[in-house]
């Protein structure tokens, strides 16, 4: 069956969305290129860039639960586009650390609104094979992102943001054809009037923070994220400092990519039998153990062969961390939940990147992977004891069918968004008719 014209609408919007957004590492560049800062702020203005993401998955869930996904992501693009026009025209250091933050939040904040778009749009059967072509376009967003920035930042630096803000324009014009967003069923509960509706809306973030086993569940993923983000900073300089060539750099962690796309549909037959944590387990494990076998690595074959091992991690991570968090999440409360992902994730950004460099100058790279690997370890034993919390347990049709909730995700490193697979589905609104769709 067809998918339908209005996630073919998104998927495009997305994915030019993502080609045209200046990556963090390129706005440095075109900043220190042109004398804008000194290089003893350009740590801060990464920083701030990293928090305005860090924040967009609690604010942006939140916001996709309140108004609706559509609208969430119509009336982010425009402002995106200001704000990058904004960063063509500023040379004030203040303005520039505004602009980072602002841009950083506004990055990322569509992410749990587009998961529930997807599930809004798309028969529930069909859904996990729309979101796999959905992360598709996203990982050719932002593969081919830094390929157009490089040049861009050659030939014309200024043209940058006027990529940006179009491509942010062309998001918001294809998603507002979309159908719009049906009117939200109605709770006698809910509190009337926008003052009252956002005070609820912020008792909301801090609800799956309430919840006992949700709250470890998200403490687990922040350190899994610090060991998992080491593929960003320190695995590339390890490999360098070992004699790889770029070249040989890009081949290894070209395997993970190939890897993922090829494994990760097969996960939710692979594990759909086994309860609730045992992937998780099972992921931490991997990962604890590819990671920390680059401390045995000194070459192409041996770093290959680590990659591939946390790879498995990964692709197991990807969609049983997504149905692990849909399954808890209560009605209507989906995109504040999928939030509270993002923020936990995201966080890691910001502590364990920067941590495991500080740790690999200080001590070597062999105490970083040795530290990886008992940490890793540690969070594959929290993770086996879950199901002794509150809130482990789920409704009983919650899960009816493991093959249909564990969908497949895409690539962790490139943004993290498999995450959101299961959750979506539970966005899926009760009034959205087949017509509708």
């Amino acid at each position: 069956m067809a998918l339908p014209k209005a996630f073919w609408l998104l998927w495009f919007g997305q994915t030019v969305s993502r080609l045209g957004t200046l990556a963090p590492a390129f706005l440095v560049l075109y900043m220190e290129q042109d004398g804008l800062v000194a290089p003893g702020t350009t740590p801060l203005v990464v920083g701030l860039f990293g928090a305005g993401v860090v924040s967009s998955g609690l604010v942006g869930g939140a916001v996709a639960d309140l108004i609706g996904p559509r609208r969430t992501i119509v009336a982010a693009q425009p402002v995106s586009a200001a704000m990058a026009l904004l960063f063509a025209v500023a040379e004030n250091v203040v303005a520039l650390c505004v602009l980072s933050l602002i841009t950083g939040f506004l990055s990322a904040v569509d992410r749990p609104a587009g998961a529930g778009l997807i599930a809004a749009i798309v028969p529930q059967e069909q859904f996990a094979k729309a979101y796999s072509l959905f992360l598709v376009g996203f990982n050719i967003g932002m593969s081919l992102s830094p390929v157009l920035s490089g040049f861009l930042l050659e030939v014309s630096p200024g043209a940058l943001f006027v990529v940006w803000a179009a491509s942010s324009l062309v998001y918001a014009a294809l998603v507002f054809a979309v159908p719009a967003d049906p009117a939200p069923v109605r709770d006698t509960d809910r509190p009337d009037g926008a003052a009252a509706a956002l005070k609820a809306a912020a008792r909301g973030i801090a609800e799956p923070f309430r919840t006992p086993v949700l709250v470890a569940f998200l403490l687990l993923t922040f350190l899994l994220a610090c060991i998992y983000l080491q593929v960003n900073s320190a695995l590339p300089l390890d490999m360098r400092a070992s004699g790889l060539t770029t070249g040989d750099i890009g081949f290894v962690l070209a395997v993970n990519a190939v890897l993922s796309v090829l494994l990760l549909p097969l996960v939710p037959r692979l594990v759909g039998g086994l309860r609730a944590h045992v992937p998780l387990i099972l992921a931490a494990s991997f990962m604890a153990l590819g990671f920390g076998g680059n401390v045995f690595a000194g070459g192409m074959v041996s770093f290959t062969i680590a990659t591939v091992v946390w790879t498995l991690g990964e692709v197991l991570w990807a969609p049983m961390s997504a149905t692990f968090i849909a399954d808890r999440a209560p009605a209507g409360r989906s995109g504040t939940y999928q939030g509270s992902y993002f923020f936990a994730w995201n966080a890691a950004f910001m502590v364990g990147s920067p941590a495991g460099l500080a740790l690999a100058h200080a001590h070597g790279y062999e105490a970083l992977w040795m530290s990886v690997l008992g940490l890793g370890l540690a969070v594959a034993a929290g993770f086996a004891l879950l199901p002794r919390l509150a809130g482990f347990v789920t409704k009983p049709d919650a899960d009816p069918d493991p093959d249909a909730d564990l969908d497949p995700g895409s690539r962790l490193g490139t943004d993290l968004d498999a995450e959101s697979v299961a959750t979506a589905r539970a966005t899926t609104p009760e009034t959205l008719t087949r017509e509708t769709r």
